[in-house]
C-alpha cells in the first residue's frame, strides 16, 4: 500500500522559501481530530520528570493525532514531540520528546498545548536518519541560532523566539499563501532545492496544522534570509521529492513508520478508517542532502 498520486501546484516565493501546495488522490482519512481542537492532557512522568519523555492522555471523544514537531509548553521545560502519535479515546501513553528550553528545569507538572509547531531549522533534527545521542545538543544549537534575531531568551526558550517573531511579522506583514480548497499538504524549497514535503490524510487534518506551520515558517524566513541565495526552487525539484514519497510502502496496520527512499528520509503514521486497511494520517519527507539538514 502506498500514498497514491500526489499533485503539486505552482510555487509561491516568500523571501528565501518557495512553497508548493500539494493535493493527494484517494480516500481521505476520517474519524480523528488533531491540532488545537484536540483535547489532550500533557504532563511530566508520574515517576519523575525526564527530558526525553512526557505523558499524554486523550481526553477527547475521538481518536487524536499528535504530530512530530508539535510544541508541548510548560512543565519543567518546553519540549518538542519527536514522532507522530495516535491515541484512542481515554488512552494514556508516554511519548518521546526533546527539550527546546535548555536553561530551565523547574515549574509545574502539567503542560499547556496550543498545537504550535517547531520551525523547519529545528525540525530537521527530528528527521535526520539514525538520530543519536547528539540529537538533543544539536537541537539546542539550532534553537540558539534564534538568540538576538527578535529577542534574547534567558532560558533559551524556542517559544519566546516564536512569540517575538510573530509580533515582528505582524508589523512587517510578511506575505504567505492561504490554504487552497482540497489541499492536503505542502512542499518547501530553500536555496533552489526542495527541502521537505508534509502530507496529511485529509484536508481537515491539514487545515488544523497549516496556520501553526506558517507561523513557524515566519521564524525560518527571518533566520534564513541571506544564508543561501534567495532563488526560486524549481517545481521539478519538488516533484522529484514527491515521487520518492509516492514509492513509500505504508504499513497495513495502524502504526508509526520511518525509513529512507534514496536521499529522502521519511516518518509518518497510519490509522484505521472503517475499512480493512489502515489509512495515512500524516507523513513528512526530507531531502537529507539539503544544506539546511547539514546545518
Amino acid at each position: 500500500m502506498n500514498i497514491g498520486q500526489l499533485h503539486l501546484g505552482a510555487g509561491h516565493q516568500a523571501g528565501p522559501l518557495t512553497l508548493f501546495p500539494v493535493w493527494a488522490e484517494g480516500t481521505a482519512t476520517t474519524g480523528i481530530t488533531t491540532g488545537a481542537a484536540a483535547n489532550l492532557e500533557v504532563s511530566e512522568l508520574a515517576s519523575g520528570p525526564q527530558v526525553s519523555r512526557l505523558t499524554v492522555t486523550n481526553r477527547d471523544t475521538r481518536t487524536v493525532l499528535l504530530l512530530e514537531g508539535e510544541l508541548l509548553e510548560g512543565g519543567h521545560q518546553h519540549r518538542v514531540c519527536a514522532r507522530d502519535t495516535i491515541l484512542a479515546p481515554n488512552e494514556t501513553r508516554d511519548v518521546e520528546t526533546y527539550c527546546v528550553e535548555k536553561g530551565r528545569w523547574s515549574g509545574a507538572t502539567r503542560h499547556s498545548r496550543s498545537a504550535r509547531r517547531a520551525p523547519l531549522s529545528v525540525r530537521t533534527e527530528l528527521h535526520r536518519p539514525n538520530r543519536g545521542a547528539d540529537t538533543q545538543s544539536r537541537i539546542w544549537d539550532r534553537v540558539d541560532r534564534y538568540q538576538g534575531l527578535n529577542t534574547r531568551s534567558a532560558t533559551g526558550s524556542l517559544l519566546e523566539h516564536l512569540d517575538a517573531g510573530s509580533r515582528r511579522t505582524e508589523r512587517e506583514q510578511t506575505p504567505l499563501p492561504a490554504p487552497i480548497d482540497g489541499q492536503r499538504g505542502f512542499a518547501i524549497g530553500y536555496g533552489g532545492q526542495a527541502l521537505m514535503l508534509e502530507l496529511f490524510g485529509s484536508h481537515e487534518l491539514f487545515l488544523a496544522h497549516y496556520r501553526p506551520a506558517v507561523e513557524a515558517a515566519w521564524l525560518d524566513l527571518q533566520l534564513l534570509t541571506g544564508k543561501l541565495p534567495a532563488v526560486a526552487t524549481r517545481a521539478q525539484s519538488a516533484r522529484d521529492l514527491a515521487v520518492r514519497l509516492m514509492r513509500v510502502d505504508l504499513p497495513r496496520d495502524s502504526h508509526d513508520f520511518q525509513g529512507t527512499s534514496g536521499p529522502v528520509a521519511f516518518r509518518g503514521i497510519t490509522t484505521r478508517n472503517s475499512g480493512p486497511e489502515a489509512m495515512l494520517a500524516h507523513l513528512s519527507g526530507w531531502d537529507v542532502r539539503h544544506p539546511l539538514m547539514a546545518g
